[in-house]
Formats: C-alpha cells, sequence, structure tokens
C-alpha cells in the first residue's frame, strides 16, 4: 500500500502528486496543513523526525525529499518511465533535478515565504509563536520563520533570489531548444520537478516567465498543464487556496 503524506499541490509535495498520478498509481492521501503547523505535531514527527512533507509510507517502510520519492516510485513501478533509457538523457534529468533542489526551489521558497509567513504568524501571539517555533525541528528550518516573521528579508536577498529564478527559466528555456522535454525527447522527471516550482510562475513572476522572456517555456508550461496527470494533482484539496478564498483574495 502506498501512502503519501503531503501539503497543498504545490511545490515538492507537487512534484510527488504529479509523478503518482502520472504512473496512475493508487494511494491513500494524508493532507498535511502546515500553515496550522501539522508537520511539526508529534504524530507526524513520529512519521518524519525531520517535521518536513512530502513523505511516502510504501508497505510501512518510509521515504522521505521528493526527489528520492520520485525516483524511488520510478524503480518500483517502472510503467510508464519517468528516467530515459538514454545515458545523457538521464543526465540531463539528473542535473535539472539537482538545480532545482540546490537552487531554484530554495530561491522561491524564501521568496514565497517573505509574502505569505504574516498570514499565518499575525494570528497568533508572541508567546504561540514561540511555542510553535520551539516544535519545529531543524534550526535552519526556525532561523526561517523567525527571519521572516520580524524584519523579513532584506531587498537584496530578494534580489539575488529573484536572480536564481531567472537563471533557472533561463535553464529551461535553452533545454527546450533541443526537444519537446527538458531532458531531450521524452517526458521525466525533470519536466515533473522543474513544472512542480514553475506551475504558478507566469502570473507571479510575469517578468521572469513570459510569452516575451521564455516563450518556449511557456509552450512547455501549456503542454504540462494539458496533461491529466497534471489536471489530476492540481485537483488535489488545498487548504492555503480555499483560506486565500475565504479572506477574498485571489487563490
Amino acid at each position: 500500500m502506498l501512502e503519501l503524506y503531503h501539503a497543498e499541490p504545490a511545490s515538492n509535495s507537487l512534484k510527488v502528486l504529479l509523478c503518482l498520478k502520472e504512473k496512475g498509481l493508487e494511494f491513500v492521501s494524508h493532507l498535511v496543513n502546515i500553515q496550522a503547523f501539522e508537520q511539526h505535531e508529534p504524530r507526524f514527527l513520529a512519521i518524519n523526525p525531520d517535521g518536513q512533507v512530502p513523505v511516502l509510507v510504501h508497505d510501512g517502510t518510509v521515504i522521505t525529499e521528493s526527489t528520492v520519492i520520485n525516483e524511488y516510485l520510478d524503480q518500483v513501478f517502472p510503467a510508464p518511465a519517468l528516467r530515459p533509457a538514454d545515458p545523457i538523457e538521464c543526465a540531463r534529468m539528473r542535473v535539472l533535478t539537482k538545480y532545482v533542489d540546490e537552487y531554484f526551489r530554495p530561491a522561491l521558497s524564501q521568496i514565497g515565504w517573505q509574502l505569505m509567513i504574516h498570514t499565518i504568524t499575525d494570528r497568533l501571539t508572541p508567546e504561540e509563536f514561540a511555542a510553535k517555533l520551539a516544535r519545529i525541528p531543524r534550526e535552519e528550518k526556525r532561523e526561517k520563520w523567525r527571519i521572516a516573521a520580524a524584519q523579513g528579508y532584506t531587498a537584496e536577498q530578494m534580489a539575488a533570489w529573484r536572480r536564481t529564478l531567472a537563471e533557472g527559466i533561463g535553464k529551461m528555456e535553452a533545454a527546450l531548444a533541443s526537444g519537446p522535454w527538458l531532458a531531450g525527447p521524452h517526458y521525466s522527471l525533470a519536466d515533473v520537478a522543474c513544472f512542480a516550482m514553475a506551475a504558478n510562475m507566469p502570473g507571479r513572476f510575469s517578468d521572469i516567465m513570459s510569452e516575451t522572456v521564455s516563450p518556449r517555456v511557456m509552450d512547455w508550461h501549456r503542454r504540462m498543464r494539458a496533461r491529466p496527470a497534471v489536471v489530476a494533482a492540481l485537483a488535489m484539496p488545498s487548504p492555503m487556496q480555499a483560506a486565500a478564498r475565504a479572506r477574498g483574495r485571489p487563490a
């Protein structure tokens, strides 16, 4: 049996949801509301002591880290294959998934955190916020919450992260010059990883990802959005979007 502990259909949780849906795998969905700090509750920490989603549980075995989860799924459930058989294509795929993990996703996360943190912290008293922080297992995560909630990131930091996003979209634009998909002629985990991060970028970062700046990426984005697996993954429950609608803001 497959079980997935995940948050919104976005970022790293979306990455694994896309893989599961593409392979047509049945799984038990456990939605973890990260805005309510459910990832730091004892019952979840018993599954993943790092307090992070997504987490895959396969027949009782726990697997963490979204890229590792997707590679595991592709090995255990090989059809349809999401890692190219050609060694060069596979290398291109792994370079892009590594770039997403080490640069693109962290930059996007920091920017997003700056924009959304106060929708979470403003409804907490200082004492409640301190108690929530104390439950976060990883020090770097606690520091991320502290900085964003207090003074926020500097303009220089935000600009640097935006440059990283632009660099990442540039890499994707260049990769798509050689074929319809990011690693070449075959749809792969590179497309899954990059789309999970770039799914909402056209509307939020139009100066970085647009028909003018990145026409190949925009064409790829449209084709990704049309895939049945992507449609199904994006249709998963989203407490964050529901909360935004309740506040009368665009989701």
